[in-house]
């Protein structure tokens, strides 16, 4: 998949989910969490390949979370070094086409803007 291909299934699932109606209670651990529970990577190189190699659960979270009316994905990473984080944060920049951004060891997906409206 394209990099816009994948911004759009995942924001495809955004737009959906708020079309429903129906209340949607998400809070369930990721089973990526576990994987980065039980990983230490250090090097830009090393946190990319990473990315590259779980493109395909990193996007099908993705989805899922966006499904639950969710704007963004959090990504907590465990003993990982700084330059791991960024090269993950690097790649999944280019091969998703969504913002990412990085808030100490955790990285976020971001696929839309969360505002919610004031009555």
């Amino acid at each position: 998949m394209t990099p816009q291909e994948i911004k759009a299934k995942i924001q495809a699932a955004y737009t959906a989910s708020l079309q429903n109606r129906a209340v949607m209670y998400g809070m369930r651990t990721s089973p990526l969490d576990h994987q980065f529970r039980d990983l230490k990577l250090y090097g830009r190189d090393a946190g990319a390949d990473f990315a590259d190699t779980n493109l395909g659960r990193i996007i099908d979270e993705a989805v899922a979370v966006a499904g639950r009316k969710q704007p963004s994905m959090e990504l907590q990473v465990y003993g990982w070094g700084r330059a791991a984080i960024d090269g993950m944060a690097e790649t999944l920049r280019h091969r998703t086409d969504l913002k990412v951004e990085i808030s100490g060891s955790t990285v976020q997906l971001i696929w839309a803007e969360d505002n919610p409206a004031l009555i």
